[in-house]
């Protein structure tokens, strides 16, 4: 249950990137991510049901797939009860996966249900209990409104020592450093501090795989949706690779409109600005929620198609 639960949080995640990633509710809980993480996703839920693309989204049902998964494996109603999802991974190519949810939760509902798997069990470790359905399904009650997920034990104790003040947080490195420019509106930000060894997608990617390390972030202004994603290479000369990468793919995005409504491809091309400063090359992405919301009503993928 617990990796089915990981699995479909992160693909929620990232399919909501597609479309443009104890602390207060809905932030960055800084202080838990243990140190060592190699890139990290954040997702602010009071911020993004907030916004005019949220409505959108859950007018038409499009955002619903997943999310009703998700809410029958916990026990509760997603967009609602929860605040914030934070997700990160570990080890060479982050590919170790730990999910961090806080919002508002029926513990005694939500175990009486793991209970009712053969392989339930609960492992007593410190002050918290870890409890798993399976040898690679792990999860604890941090308090009594964040919870954490993963497939490995080992992550789930990492988290609750981080939690408790008995191993260094990822607060001083690099990776968190990232988050310090985020303007304070953004629903959505993650940072990848280095892409070697990730996913095939990434390496053979012309443009991707000369990158070393990633940050993006979204979040709407008045009625405009405003995405930026900036990578950052290892030399100069391959910063302007994919600043000229990067316009040249924008290009034949704008070629190939064909006559009637615009494809996603050709519309999102038109909005995206590319800028080089130093070793740093960012793609901004600047439009109007509604022209979003036409754009998704015209050809229904974007969300619902990432998701199935």
């Amino acid at each position: 249950m617990f990796k089915k639960t990981t699995s479909a949080l992160f693909v929620l995640t990232m399919g909501i990137l597609a479309l443009s990633s104890p602390a207060r509710a809905g932030s960055l809980p800084e202080s838990l991510v243990p140190e060592g993480a190699s890139w990290i996703a954040h997702l602010d839920m009071e911020k993004f049901v907030a916004t005019e693309l949220f409505k959108v989204l859950d007018s038409d049902g499009r955002i619903e797939i997943k999310s009703r998964d998700i809410g029958r494996m916990m026990k509760i109603d997603f967009f609602k009860d929860v605040s914030g999802l934070t997700i990160f991974g570990f080890a060479p190519g982050g590919k170790r996966v730990v999910s961090l949810v806080a919002g508002r939760f029926d513990k005694k509902r939500m175990l009486t249900v793991l209970d009712l798997s053969d392989d339930y069990q609960e492992i007593p470790y410190g002050g918290n209990t870890i409890y798993s359905t399976d040898d690679d399904e792990f999860g604890a009650f941090v308090n009594d409104g964040l919870i954490v997920f993963g497939e490995r034990r080992e992550d789930i104790e990492k988290v609750l020592d981080t939690a408790a003040g008995k191993a260094k947080s990822f607060a001083s490195s690099g990776l968190n450093a990232s988050f310090k420019s985020i303007a304070p509106g953004a629903f959505l930000c993650g940072a990848f501090d280095d892409l070697a060894g990730l996913d095939r997608e990434f390496s053979e990617s012309r443009f991707l795989s000369k990158a070393k390390g990633l940050f993006f972030l979204a979040q709407e202004k008045q009625d405009r949706l405003l995405v930026r994603l900036q990578v950052t290479a290892d030399t100069a000369e391959n910063a302007t690779d994919m600043a000229e990468i990067a316009q040249g793919l924008l290009a034949m995005a704008r070629l190939s409109r064909k006559e009637g409504p615009s494809d996603e491809a050709a519309f999102l091309a038109d909005g995206v600005v590319v800028k080089q400063d130093g070793l740093k090359v960012r793609l901004e992405l600047d439009v109007p929620v509604k022209d979003v919301s036409a754009l998704m009503s015209h050809h229904g993928r974007g969300v619902a198609s990432f998701l199935n």
